[in-house]
């Protein structure tokens, strides 16, 4: 198989469980983690990170490397740019404490890589790609030594198994690059090596098999199994804000908005101590929005961007206020926003290339295909159906292409698949040569339809058409869909 995916549409969370989870299973030393630091570890996974001050000692390599993920994870939350200088000068401190250890183990290397690559994260969301880029060669370097070391030290499979997914994920165009870097590896090497933890017995396998749902559901298609596993975890440590976030991504990505919303009420009445998740505003805006309860997402939105700090969603989370207001009927309002949308905000995540292109037009969407729209992509599908069943008028083209898309995706997600094959090919045929993605995504979607059909051939035919798809929405991510099915075929 060869899988490609884009890091720019990596998610801060699915960062958090590659990156930052792992096993301390080796032989006891003065760099294992002793008992105040794994219950330090239990709470900054949880997001309560007030409550790790006085368990840590910053003497000991383990808390430095629990510090530095920490504030890792608060800047990869919030972007707060104000906190990245002594988060840099504080980092520098750590990694020479640790780096002039004399002891001989296996966690010197592996806390080395594992700060790099914390570093290197921090660095690419806050925008700096060349330093980002040495740090994941240095982890590479480090991990790699650690792992021909020692073979059985399975801390080092999570590291090296991350690192082999976005060393895999690197275009093929660009790959020689890597070659003179001295770093190789695949997607597929990665998967296998953080499965060699998520099915070891030691006690933080439950945040590995977490690693594993993610990637199912974010790589492989395979999201509803992913859930199923996931809300197993989950279910175990419900108080945990981090996983119920995750749970909440990988619901929404399955269109059970419903569920996802009970999730996040069970997550805004935990106890205080947690750390102010804006993020969780922001979700929450989108399933209001999607169940056209417009002043809930109003105040979700609102409150998101009052308290953001950083520069990714901004743009988007103005425009989905804007939505809030036009199909709600408040014109003058959603003029406002609009004009805040396009004026605040960057266009670095997924999320904010779709509303900048959105914004250019500087015409307002069809309000009943975009109510069909988010009500299909929430899981509201007694709502989706009745606008479905409502008079839509249609103004343009693109209007009259999108509204059997949307049709198409309903009767998909409601298993009526008959109806979906016929309006995926009539959006096809609508679309000619468009630069939108309701073709390359309906040539998608028809071959999954058809592999699970056991229709091999077709559904390949399907997947090879999405490839000749270019410069349109999404393109990335539904071309890396495509050649991950069609590796699967070969």
């Amino acid at each position: 198989m060869n899988y490609t995916i884009s890091m720019k549409k990596v998610s801060i969370t699915t960062y958090l469980f590659l990156c930052l989870f792992t096993s301390f299973t080796f032989a006891q030393t003065s760099l294992t983690l002793n008992k105040s630091e794994i219950e330090a570890y239990h709470h900054i996974l949880s997001l309560r990170f007030e409550a790790t001050t006085s368990l840590l000692d910053t003497k000991r390599a383990a808390s430095s490397y629990l510090q530095n993920m920490q504030e890792s994870m608060i800047l990869l939350f919030t972007e707060d740019q104000s906190l990245f200088t002594s988060y840099t000068e504080a980092f520098e401190d750590r990694y020479e404490t640790i780096e002039d250890i004399k002891e001989e183990s296996p966690y010197k290397l592996f806390y080395l890589a594992e700060l790099k690559l914390q570093s290197a994260f921090v660095n690419l969301k806050l925008g700096n790609e060349w330093d980002a880029a040495w740090q994941f060669r240095k982890a590479y370097k480090l991990i790699e030594e650690n792992t021909e070391t020692y073979p059985d030290f399975l801390p080092n499979y999570k590291s090296l198994g991350m690192l082999h997914i976005i060393l895999g994920s690197v275009p093929a165009k660009y790959q020689w690059i890597l070659h003179l870097l001295g770093m190789e590896g695949t997607v597929e090497d990665g998967i296998d090596e953080i499965n060699k933890l998520a099915k070891s017995d030691n006690i933080f396998q439950a945040e590995a098999e977490a690693i594993r749902c993610l990637l199912k559901s974010y790589l492989l298609n395979e999201t509803q199994e992913a859930i199923q596993e996931f809300e197993q975890v989950y279910n175990k440590v419900n108080d945990n804000m981090l996983f119920g976030y995750l749970y909440m991504s990988l619901l929404m990505k399955n269109s059970d908005g419903e569920k996802a919303l009970i999730v996040y009420n069970r997550l805004s009445n935990l106890n205080d101590g947690y750390f102010d998740l804006n993020l969780l505003s922001y979700t929450a805006g989108e399933i209001y929005l999607q169940k056209g309860d417009y002043i809930k997402a109003e105040a979700k939105f609102k409150l998101f961007i009052k308290k953001n700090k950083g520069r990714n969603l901004l743009k988007d989370a103005w425009y989905k206020l804007f939505l809030t207001y036009w199909l709600n009927g408040q014109t003058e309002k959603a003029q406002e926003a609009f004009s805040s949308a396009q004026n605040n905000g960057t266009t670095d995540a997924e999320a904010d290339k779709h509303a900048a292109k959105n914004l250019a037009k500087n015409d307002y969407p069809n309000v009943q295909i975009m109510k069909l729209r988010l009500a299909t992509d929430g899981g509201f599908y007694e709502r989706a159906e009745s606008i479905l069943n409502s008079d839509i008028e249609i103004t343009s083209d693109k209007d009259k292409c999108e509204l059997d898309y949307r049709k198409a995706r309903f009767y998909h997600k409601t298993n009526k698949l008959s109806k979906a094959k016929t309006y995926y090919k009539n959006t096809i045929d609508l679309a000619k040569n468009e630069h939108w993605y309701f073709a390359p995504n309906s040539c998608l979607q028809l071959g999954y339809i058809y592999l699970e059909e056991g229709l091999d051939q077709m559904a390949k035919s399907y997947f090879e058409k999405v490839l000749k798809y270019k410069d349109y929405e999404y393109e990335t991510s539904l071309t890396n869909k495509a050649n991950a099915a069609l590796a699967e075929l070969n």
